[in-house]
């Protein structure tokens, strides 16, 4: 009884995670596609370590890839248009930063996060990164976690 009740909550903890970014364009960017492609780099994290942290979900995909960069900008743009409040920095016409807050989900905070470092200034990386947190973290909190 105890290991059917262990892989139901499992597969509850998935299934939230899975859900985190309905509603939103990004969603389609975490549908597992980027676990194993080259240049991709995708991390979740739920439960203790999340809540540590003030979350429920940090969810966050970097990748090298140009191409798909431009899919990331546009697909976090079309979100930012229901951003309750947001940061945003353009550098040449494209999306350099973007720090959104979103509507809430039930009780928690939605943020996303989005920085293309191809057109940082000092020491440019072929890394777009997107992170997708949700939790109880204020939008100050969460600024210093991207900081760290």
């Amino acid at each position: 009884m105890k290991r059917i009740t262990t892989i139901m909550m499992i597969c509850m903890l998935f299934a939230s995670t899975a859900m985190a970014q309905v509603g939103l364009n990004i969603n389609r960017l975490f549908d597992g596609r980027y676990k194993k492609a080259a240049g991709a780099t995708e991390i979740i994290v739920t439960g203790v370590q999340a809540r540590e942290i003030g979350l429920t979900v940090y969810h966050s995909l970097s990748l090298t890839d140009k191409n798909q960069a431009e899919l990331v900008e546009g697909l976090v743009v079309k979100d930012g248009v229901q951003a309750v409040d947001k940061e945003v920095e353009y550098r040449n016409g494209q999306l350099y930063y973007g720090f959104y807050t979103m509507k809430k989900s039930k009780r928690d905070n939605r943020y996303i996060f989005y920085l293309n470092q191809n057109l940082a200034r000092k020491s440019p990386k072929n890394i777009v990164t997107l992170i997708y947190m949700e939790g109880l973290a204020s939008p100050d909190e969460i600024k210093k976690l991207i900081r760290k």
